[in-house]
């Protein structure tokens, strides 16, 4: 078996990406209202990690070596998801943050109700671009079960209740259980988006239902490890490399990992999470060079330093 190499890993992170914006300005060329497309296309075609959306195709590859191109259009309406989730979360009745990626927020450039609105408009895309730009030779229950669970990630259940959760112990309400809840939140806020990423691609490309768990309980694992890893960058990371305004969170008095458990105990978590996440791919089933991708998008999220 040859190893893949390192420059393989960011030849597969640049070209995906390359597909995945490319699609995306299709998807958003034209609309009307006018402003309303611009303020969409400002944030979703704003430079992004694309993480979700490269988990997406990471694992729809490593069950079908060409089922990468079946699982894009549900890649970008994940990243129209993200986007909206942005928009909102910078809003001033809930972050209200002023810079996202380098740029200024959404609403700092075309106003709040614009904002609010193109971030709306984006959750509907998303759906309609699974409906409507899946390939006609994946079966439509598989189509129509892909749109429920991506509702299902996104609103009550997963990232929406997610939030309500995080407002209601931010500034300093604690919950009985800090650390349980804590988990739930970050698990539902980040985790169902992530975990919605990995079982997507996986039962798009034909993956078995034992897999689909398995790529599923890998995707939750990596949100939750990914959350963190934002937690300790709200802390120990700069405007400059994060790209937004640094130490929010402190200053919101958010329950987070560092909060709760400090620097030192929230690294140590991510260790324990890598682990977790290795075991859960393991258990796929799928050759570890078929796996070697998504093996290296676990690192890259949870080593980031933006």
């Amino acid at each position: 078996m040859v190893a893949t190499t390192k420059f393989d890993f960011e030849e597969f992170v640049a070209s995906k990406r390359m597909l995945v914006d490319a699609h995306l300005a299709e998807y958003l060329a034209t609309g009307t209202p006018e402003v309303l497309y611009e303020s969409m296309r400002y944030s979703v075609l704003s430079p992004g990690k694309r993480i979700r959306a490269l988990l997406c195709l990471a694992a729809a590859q490593a069950i079908d070596e060409d089922a990468h191109r079946v699982a894009l259009p549900c890649a970008c309406a994940i990243e129209m998801i993200h986007a909206m989730s942005l928009i909102h979360d910078d809003l001033p009745a809930l972050d209200n943050d002023d810079i996202r990626r380098g740029k200024p927020t959404n609403h700092k450039v075309f106003g709040e109700a614009i904002a609010l609105l193109a971030g709306d408009a984006l959750l509907m895309l998303a759906m309609e671009t699974i409906a409507n730009h899946i390939p006609s030779s994946i079966d439509k229950s598989i189509v129509v079960k892909v749109i429920s669970e991506l509702a299902r990630a996104t609103g009550a259940p997963g990232m929406v209740g997610g939030q309500v959760d995080d407002i209601a112990f931010t500034g300093g309400k604690l919950p009985a259980d800090k650390l349980t809840m804590l988990n739930s939140i970050h698990l539902r806020k980040t985790g169902s988006l992530i975990r919605f990423s990995t079982w997507s691609g996986a039962t798009l490309a034909g993956a078995s239902q034992e897999q689909q768990n398995n790529f599923a309980a890998f995707g939750e694992i990596l949100g939750l490890a990914f959350q963190i890893t934002d937690d300790l960058l709200d802390v120990t990371g700069s405007a400059e490399t994060l790209g937004k305004t640094p130490g929010k969170d402190a200053e919101a008095n958010k329950l987070t990992f560092v909060a709760i458990e400090g620097i030192d105990k929230s690294k140590a978590k991510l260790v324990d999470l890598q682990r977790e996440a290795e075991t859960a791919l393991a258990k796929t089933g799928v050759s570890k060079q078929s796996l070697i991708y998504l093996e290296s998008l676990l690192q890259m999220a949870i080593n980031r330093v933006s």
